[in-house]
């Protein structure tokens, strides 16, 4: 991996990790340079991207502006970014200073600072086609397209049409797919997904969760596993001075389950049986039960997360793509349902499969017809 002089080879079969500036340092330790990488973001990233390239010039280090949390794209400015100035709506002159900028900060690629791309209303097909007008101008070969959407249009009627101009990209394209809730959930979404990964070679799924594996399993080229439930799908763009004041929950990522798990959830199910443990290098054979809401232990979790989600990848990164890679997957969700199955008479408990998992066992659907040559 990464043994290439092109960005697909630096970003293929790579597993990022999605955290905000103010706590990526303290999971430094446990990144992988070989088969991982970290994306930053909030408003600090550029000096830390700078400062962990400094000291780690091996890791593989990007940003995402998060522009589309703060901002619905237009077909004349898709592209914008907040500054101390305000916030800039971006022409090709201003977009190439941008992403100029991120590379001067030590980034190991540039990522657009894409508007967030709603469907269903009038324009929403223009400002999805400007996107791609836009960047197929840049004729440089460091850049990462970043596509913020709409679930919808994963679904059956617009896919073609995303799909279409994903293919149509001189750069690699990372799709954030945005949802109340988990977006797998949504009808159709899943399988357009699966259909969009065998169909558009260069695609990232990033700003996710374990849906990257699926989607990498089915060919994505790479992805970006966010460390909190926020980061872990797209989110419309926040109305000035809204949200704030919550403090999420602590939820471990139970490997064996093939998904995340409140702990109060585990301390319930392990009331009255000897709890799980964990031997990765941050819990060292300790209960998955012992954390709490303490910004210590907030921590520890997601170190631990880190590493459960590169034991995982280094599976899957060691299948070669195509059937071989499919049949492990299989294999993972079927012990993950065993297992559910296990911790159900261990613990007389009812803890209920995700659907998802479920979904993900389902036969994959074709790939999308390709266009016919002219």
């Amino acid at each position: 991996m990464g043994a290439g002089n092109t960005i697909d080879d630096l970003l293929g079969d790579r597993l990022h990790i999605m955290a905000n500036s103010r706590s990526v340092i303290d999971l430094l330790p446990y990144l992988d340079r070989h088969i991982g990488g970290l994306v930053i973001t909030g408003a600090e990233a550029p000096a830390r991207c700078r400062e962990i390239r400094n000291a780690r010039s091996d890791l593989v280090v990007a940003m995402d502006p998060e522009s589309h949390t703060q901002a619905v794209a237009t077909p004349g400015a898709p592209f914008g970014l907040r500054t101390s100035h305000g916030w800039w709506r971006l022409d090709m002159a201003g977009l190439a200073e941008v992403l100029d900028g991120q590379l001067l900060n030590k980034a190991s690629y540039a990522v657009t600072p894409t508007c967030f791309i709603p469907h269903g209303e009038g324009d929403a097909d223009q400002v999805l086609a400007s996107v791609f007008a836009l960047t197929n101008k840049l004729a440089r070969t460091d850049t990462v397209v970043l596509l913020p959407v709409s679930y919808k249009w994963l679904q059956p009627p617009s896919l073609p049409r995303l799909a279409g101009l994903i293919r149509s990209s001189r750069h690699p394209v990372a799709l954030v797919v945005q949802a109340d809730g988990d977006p797998m959930d949504r009808r159709g979404v899943m399988d357009g997904l699966r259909q969009l990964c065998r169909s558009c070679p260069r695609l990232l799924l990033w700003r996710t969760d374990l849906a990257a594996f699926d989607a990498m399993v089915h060919g994505a080229l790479g992805s970006a596993v966010g460390v909190a439930a926020s980061l872990r799908h797209g989110v419309k763009p926040r109305l000035e001075g809204g949200g704030g004041g919550w403090k999420p929950y602590t939820s471990i990522l139970v490997g064996r389950l093939l998904r995340y798990v409140r702990v109060e959830n585990l301390q319930d199910w392990f009331a009255h049986s000897e709890p799980w443990t964990c031997g990765c290098s941050v819990c060292q054979g300790q209960p998955l039960t012992r954390f709490d809401d303490t910004d210590l232990d907030r921590l520890a979790a997601v170190q631990h997360d880190v590493n459960e989600l590169y034991a995982l990848h280094g599976e899957l990164a060691g299948t070669v793509p195509g059937h071989d890679r499919h049949e492990w997957w299989r294999a993972r969700l079927t012990d993950a349902v065993e297992h559910h199955r296990r911790l159900a008479l261990q613990t007389d408990t009812e803890p209920d499969v995700p659907k998802v998992l479920l979904a993900w066992r389902r036969t994959s659907p074709l790939p999308l017809p390709q266009p016919r040559p002219q």
